[in-house]
């Protein structure tokens, strides 16, 4: 997948995680039946997703980190 629409996958899927966490909390508020769930499944859902984000620009660090590694060598 290319990085341009694997930014806008993750962006897209952060957004719902975020949005299930604001609609959670305002049902568990409210004492809507399912609040609760919705809270912890937006929660860990994010989590889950921040750990990718971040494996992925761990990635993106070394890819460049090898590329300056090289430039400076052929100085």
């Amino acid at each position: 997948m290319k990085i341009g629409k694997m930014n806008n996958v993750m962006n897209t899927l952060l957004g719902i995680s975020m949005i299930t966490i604001l609609v959670g909390a305002l049902f568990k508020l409210q004492h809507y039946p399912g609040g609760n769930l919705m809270l912890w499944c937006g929660i860990w859902s994010n989590f889950i997703l921040n750990s990718f984000e971040i494996s992925r620009l761990k990635k993106i660090i070394a890819k460049l980190n090898t590329l300056v590694t090289v430039d400076e060598q052929e100085i």
